[in-house]
């Protein structure tokens, strides 16, 4: 053998004698263990929270749903239960957006897009979550929409238990109330869009001293007493009323319509002068504050009849029927009196237009109540909620179906 095979059986040798490499089982182990920890991670909180929620009262089905709508958290920290939220959760109609009031109300309350609507406006107003949910746990729809016309009520349960006790007094759609929940023109906003055939004046909304409706337009005598004049489009409408109705056999004309400032001013403080302050409130208000200023308002009087009540006519009974079709509302109603602040008065009426008139009249609110309710600016754009949900909402209320 020479050296050249020599060498080669050497190298051979070395590498047979080369040593294993040696597998480090635990780089094997640690992804597995770190997939573990991660999967507890997520897994042990969630059975955490999950175990908390079934404590509460809710079954595993209501918890699941509860997680899969990510509401976990919301529920547990408010310790949100009742059989109505529970309910909700599972038939999957609950409105997120609106927990306190399943939790505040029991499963024979039904709640729709007004009642939410309703909710999210008594917030605007300042309401706290918790005076919302004895609200609503306490009050029906029409016994709350009073209060957007009131001032702020610190405590909320003088009203509800107000309400309450008059309940079997207004069971025939009046509103009345032992106690006052408004004071005059403590409040005072200027009127938005003046202008606007929707307008809003009472004792909270003003116009200002120098407003002058635009193409105020004289009536005809032959509908009217001397000196009448409305905006051009309520003028019309008035007339057209008045013609009609007495093509159909029922005389009435226009006594009273459209005053100035200044005209409104000197009559408040006549009142005021002979009658007290409360008489000059109610009957006519203070300049700036009465609707006759606007232009769209009418005082009318029935030509043939004897009467002391005007609602006691024939003519009254006509534009009951009648007065929505030509754009007008009874802007007074009897009854009514604690919500616009303003005394009944049948022979009173407003022109909002056909459109707006008929949704008024079909949702028996007030104007007071329907324009704070749906026409109103919002004090927080947060607090609004979709448009969908009000154009609901106004279906709901104006439905008679």
């Amino acid at each position: 053998m020479n050296g050249t095979d020599e060498g080669i059986k050497r190298v051979n040798a070395q590498k047979k004698r080369k040593p294993k490499r040696r597998v480090r089982w635990w780089l094997l182990i640690f992804p597995v263990i770190l997939a573990v920890g991660i999967i507890a991670a997520f897994k042990v909180p969630a059975m955490m929270k999950d175990s908390k929620i079934r404590n509460l009262g809710y079954s595993r089905e209501e918890a699941e749903a509860i997680a899969e709508a990510g509401l976990s958290d919301t529920i547990l920290e408010n310790g949100y239960y009742s059989e109505h939220l529970a309910e909700a959760i599972r038939t999957g109609t609950l409105q997120k957006d609106y927990i306190p009031l399943y939790v505040a109300t029991d499963t024979t309350r039904e709640f729709s897009d007004r009642d939410f609507l309703l909710y999210r406006r008594l917030a605007d107003e300042g309401y706290e979550e918790d005076q919302l949910m004895n609200l609503f746990a306490s009050l029906k729809f029409y016994e709350l929409t009073p209060l957007l016309t009131f001032d702020y009520q610190w405590n909320e349960q003088l009203y509800i238990d107000d309400v309450i006790a008059c309940r079997e007094q207004n069971a025939g759609g009046s509103f009345v109330l032992e106690s006052s929940y408004r004071q005059n023109y403590r409040m005072k906003y200027a009127a938005e869009d003046p202008h606007n055939l929707n307008v809003l004046v009472n004792k909270n909304y003003y116009l200002p001293a120098d407003f002058v409706p635009e193409e105020l337009t004289p009536i005809t005598t032959e509908y009217s007493v001397a000196g009448m004049q409305l905006t051009k489009e309520a003028a019309e409408a008035a007339v057209k009323m008045c013609m009609d109705a007495l093509g159909e056999g029922y005389a009435f004309f226009i006594s009273g319509s459209y005053m100035d400032y200044v005209s409104i001013q000197n009559a408040y403080t006549h009142f005021l002068n002979n009658k007290g302050e409360y008489y000059a409130d109610i009957q006519i208000g203070k300049a700036g504050f009465c609707e006759f200023q606007t232009g769209l308002s009418i005082n009318l009087a029935a030509t043939y009849e004897k009467y002391e009540d005007f609602r006691t006519t024939e003519s009254y009974k006509w534009l009951k029927d009648n007065c929505v079709r030509y754009g007008f509302i009874e802007r007074y109603p009897y009854g009514k009196e604690d919500i616009t602040g303003c005394a009944e008065d049948a022979s009173y009426y407003r022109y909002l237009g056909k459109e707006l008139a008929a949704k008024v009249s079909a949702s028996s609110l007030t104007y007071d109540e329907y324009w704070c309710l749906f026409l109103k600016g919002w004090y927080e754009e947060t607090n609004r909620p979709a448009d969908t949900l009000i154009e609901n909402a106004l279906a709901e209320v104006t439905d008679r179906s």
